[in-house]
């Protein structure tokens, strides 16, 4: 896995252009990215496409884009270097920064072309005329050190590409390696191909989690879409004894028991359902019991079962209750996926993709999730959110204000209920709102985030105000 400073998105411009109402946007990470914005003006566009990028695009097979002139590694010739290290041990050639540096250009252009032409509608299980002319570009530093490692580990192979002094080197190793136990080459060379573009790009070396703005549904509703799997098995086996099953096509029953949902969507219910599985597991902040920040803000904690997942107030006495998670709030609903995750998922390689995390959540409680979402930030991990809420940007800000240093600021931060590590450095947020199609970047200083898209409703509501106000004065 690629070092921390190796994996860093705020090196990478992403350009997005005609998807939903998108039509041309950049944007740029921080470990706090906050996309603000009314309704219907992309925000969730743009993050299921960055999605769905961060996610595939080293997954699919011959990621590499062929031979050209100049090419560090042709792509006819991965099998032999893959064989080479399986029977060898390793492989080793001679190569420059700046060759390696084209092959970085020419590579992330393929990457990015193939994923806008054949994958960009699958992200949202959509058909593929209707991203016709959409596209996601990237734009990254083109810089290559003089020493880099990318070790990995699939399928049975574990080794590590390695560049130093102008030799770049594959090693492999793989378990009880025999002729007839190792993998078929083809096996080999895809998962080489594979990670070779991740030794090439550790800025996009990063595990995107996404927590969608349905999962208030999904809490709801995951048993019944596994209800929906079984349905799919019995129809199947019914199949079987059906007399016109010769001119049964399969991809009737598909549609029949399935719905399209985007990639994130999906995603998200598949993690939901996994949560009675990996509820012994540990994520690597357990420790810090970051995850009890979410038992304070809604006076109670989770538990997963083998079949259903619970919340439990805090209350002591006859005030206490324990009840199934599907009758309780919306707001426990909310919030339960992202304490499942800090408490058995999360780790510092992740990037936390939050839409909305504010929704049915109260004034106060935004504010103490601006505050959670600091201290996560700040403990390693890597966040976007979309937002509506001014309540959640403005506590944004207080925690901006509050890292710089001031007279009297012990007592300031006592006084209003403050804890001694609420606060967030300005270099680490980045903030857009989307609006005319596109995104517009927020100024940010020592006092916080410029975002004029709340002032100015605030200040167009209470200038309403003043004005009815003053007028029933003048008529008493």
């Amino acid at each position: 896995m690629p070092s921390a400073e190796s994996r860093n998105l705020k090196s990478v411009k992403f350009r997005f252009a005609n998807i939903g109402p998108i039509k041309r946007a950049e944007l740029q990470l921080a470990d706090l990215t906050i996309i603000a914005g009314r309704n219907n003006t992309g925000k969730t566009y743009l993050v299921y496409t960055l999605y769905g990028f961060l996610k595939m695009w080293q997954q699919w097979p011959g990621i590499l884009s062929g031979d050209y002139e100049g090419a560090v590694i042709a792509k006819s010739d991965m099998e032999n270097i893959a064989e080479s290290a399986i029977e060898e041990g390793s492989a080793t050639f001679s190569t420059s920064p700046e060759q390696l540096n084209l092959e970085r250009e020419h590579v992330i252009k393929h990457i990015a072309k193939d994923f806008s032409e054949d994958s960009l509608s699958m992200v949202f299980s959509s058909k593929h005329e209707s991203f016709t002319d959409a596209s996601i570009d990237l734009l990254i530093s083109p810089k290559f050190p003089q020493t880099r490692s990318t070790t990995f580990y699939a399928n049975r192979l574990s080794g590590e590409f390695h560049y130093d002094d102008g030799q770049l080197s594959l090693t492999a190793k793989s378990p009880n390696r025999t002729r007839t136990t190792r993998e078929p080459f083809p096996i080999q060379t895809l998962i080489a191909d594979m990670f070779y573009t991740g030794f090439l790009f550790p800025e996009l070396s990063i595990e995107p989690f996404v927590l969608s703005a349905e999962r208030f549904g999904i809490s709801l509703f995951y048993r019944e879409l596994d209800f929906t799997k079984n349905q799919l098995v019995d129809m199947l086996q019914k199949l079987a004894d059906d007399k016109d099953r010769d001119r049964f096509s399969p991809f009737l029953l598909i549609d029949r028991t399935t719905s399209r949902y985007a990639l994130p969507i999906k995603d998200n219910i598949d993690y939901t359902r996994s949560i009675p599985d990996i509820r012994n597991e540990k994520s690597s902040f357990y420790e810090s019991k970051i995850f009890d920040d979410i038992r304070n803000i809604m006076g109670g904690y989770y538990k997963a079962g083998e079949d259903d997942i619970s919340f439990i107030s805090k209350a002591r006495g006859p005030r206490r209750f324990e009840i199934p998670l599907h009758i309780a709030s919306s707001s426990a609903r909310g919030l339960s996926d992202l304490y499942f995750f800090l408490r058995h998922v999360a780790h510092e390689n992740h990037l936390l993709i939050i839409d909305e995390p504010e929704s049915h959540l109260d004034t106060a409680n935004q504010r103490l999730l601006a505050r959670l979402l600091a201290k996560l930030v700040k403990i390693g991990l890597k966040i976007i959110v979309t937002t509506h809420s001014d309540y959640l940007v403005k506590e944004i800000n207080n925690l901006v204000m509050l890292s710089n240093e001031f007279d009297g600021k012990d007592s300031v931060v006592n006084d209003l209920g403050y804890g001694t590590d609420d606060s967030l450095v300005p270099e680490s947020v980045r903030a857009y709102i989307a609006e005319d199609g596109g995104l517009t970047e927020c100024s940010i200083d020592k006092f916080g985030i410029d975002m004029p898209v709340f002032d100015e409703t605030i200040d167009d509501i209470n200038r309403a105000s003043n004005e009815i106000a003053s007028r029933l004065y003048e008529d008493n």
